[in-house]
């Protein structure tokens, strides 16, 4: 006979969630268990594109470089805006500014000032990205990094990757259970693992930013997988 020790977390309406209190449930099985770990994904074409952009300039004077900067960010941000990205997509990251110098003969030199400004932003409709790149190009941006590919809404695929994992756990507990002389097996325990989304590759060209734009930046979405990993206790029954 085996003594299986479940813990839990009870949190009760009038208790902070630091505060929850943890228990643990006794189940006392008469049979042999089965621990299993199952791990399942579900493919599936990308629906948003995340990435950073932004601007560097260079001039004489801190503010002149600053003003500078902040009239092209302003071209990139309006260029963002119009070609569909809303307010809650955009967001600055890094904002620097820097002296920078040249180095002849043992000698620093001083070159002037250098602002940047760097923003990330989101979209929502993958047909516009090869041309959405390629407009920002022409609008000032000196820099892109990215794409990362993702699921807006991964919900339904979250759980059809856990009916996945269902599926796959109960049919193996049943042929280890069978091999081992049983007929069946009951579920004692389960635990969801955190686990992330996995991304196949998803190459991405972007040519000189001070090129021209003869065509359309070529963009490989490629697939994601939305994963789900449980651990699973099962008693084998007759």
């Amino acid at each position: 006979m085996r003594k299986l020790i479940v813990a839990a977390l009870l949190a009760t309406s009038g208790m902070m969630a630091s505060s929850a209190m943890a228990t643990e449930v006794h189940i006392t099985t008469a049979n042999p268990v089965i621990d299993l770990t199952i791990s399942e994904t579900v493919e599936t074409p990308p629906d948003i594109a995340t990435f950073s952009t932004g601007v560097q300039t260079m001039a004489a004077t801190a503010s002149a470089a600053v003003r500078a900067n902040n009239m092209q960010m302003a071209s990139v941000i309006a260029r963002l805006k119009a070609l569909g990205i809303a307010d809650r997509d955009i967001q600055t990251t890094q904002i620097n500014l820097n002296q920078q110098f040249d180095y002849r003969d043992g000698q620093q030199i001083f070159k002037g000032y250098q602002a940047s400004n760097m923003v990330n932003a989101k979209l929502r409709d993958l047909r516009k990205l090869g041309a959405f790149l390629d407009a920002l190009a022409v609008d000032g941006a000196t820099s892109f990094n990215g794409p990362t590919f993702g699921v807006d809404d991964e919900s339904s695929f979250r759980e059809a990757a856990r009916d996945k994992v269902w599926t796959s756990a109960i049919a193996r507990a049943q042929s280890l259970a069978r091999k081992a002389g049983y007929n069946d097996v009951r579920v004692l325990r389960v635990e969801e693992n955190d686990q992330g989304q996995g991304y196949m590759s998803a190459p991405m060209a972007v040519r000189s930013m001070n090129a021209a734009v003869d065509k359309i930046t070529p963009i490989a979405p490629g697939e994601l997988s939305v994963a789900a990993s449980m651990s699973f206790t099962f008693e084998m029954v007759k």
